[in-house]
Order: structure tokens, then sequence, then C-alpha cells
């Protein structure tokens, strides 16, 4: 008779984590969207403290144990987390200066919003591949109890 018993999965901290900051990046998206640049720009910059609150965590209370033998080395992180603090850095710059500058007319509040929504592009498909890397490696090889310690710091 074959196992019923699921495959380990990987504590939901990291899950958890990315879900948040990604319904916030959603949030900020929507109101860009709907030409809301103030409400955009707020939102963003939530959402990079958040960000930024996020990856300090995994810098100093996560990555210095990664396990020998990891799929991957705490310094690949190290650096994906670099590009993305730039790339978030670079849009919120952007995201600033179509606030300061409100749109005129309709066909330049369309041309303000489709810029804003490549400019996020770039980050958000890195941050993806970053998310999915500590899901399927991190979030592994890291002890369950480290990382519920790390995140209840947040």
């Amino acid at each position: 008779m074959p196992s019923s018993t699921p495959p380990p999965s990987s504590p939901p901290f990291f899950e958890r984590e990315h879900q948040q900051l990604d319904a916030q990046l959603h949030a900020h998206l929507l109101d860009v969207i709907g030409g809301d640049f103030a409400a955009a720009l707020r939102r963003l910059i939530d959402w990079r403290g958040a960000l930024a609150r996020h990856i300090e965590i995994e810098n100093t209370q996560l990555l210095p144990h990664v396990p020998e033998g990891a799929r991957w080395a705490a310094r690949v992180y190290l650096v994906e987390h670099d590009r993305i603090a730039l790339l978030a850095d670079e849009y919120l710059e952007k995201v600033r200066a179509a606030a300061a500058h409100p749109a005129q007319g309709e066909q330049q509040r369309r041309e303000a919003i489709l810029a804003l929504v490549d400019g996020a592009h770039a980050l958000r498909h890195v941050i993806e591949h970053h998310h999915e890397r500590e899901h399927t490696a991190l979030a592994h090889e890291l002890p369950a109890p480290l990382q519920e310690a790390a995140w209840a710091t947040r």
C-alpha cells in the first residue's frame, strides 16, 4: 500500500514573508495602473522599508547559518539582495519623479503608467527568481527554529 504521508515541506516562514512583500508591491502596482502616483509612491515607500527590514533579517540572522554544502552559498543570496535593493531604489526614483511631475493629458498619463509598469518589470523578475531560490533551497537548509526566531524579530 502506498504511503499517504506528504513529502516534507519547508517551514512556511520564507513563504509568509514573501507573500506579504508581494502583496504590498501588488497594491502599489494597482495604484500605478490607476494613475494615482501619489498613492503609488506612499505604498512603494512602505514596501521599500519592509524590503529593507526583510533583507536585513536574512543577511544578519539567517545567511550566517547557511550550512557547508548548501545548494547555494550565502554570497549568492547577498549579491541578489544587493541587486534587488539597487533595482528597488532605481524604481523608487522613477515613481518619485512621476508623483512630483503629474502627467498633462490622458496620453501622457498613459505613457507614465506604462513607463512605471515597465520599470517594475525587471525588479519583479529578479525578486521572483530570488524567492524561488530561497523557497527551494534555503528554507530547507536552515533549521526551522532559527527561521522562526529570525522572523519573530520583525
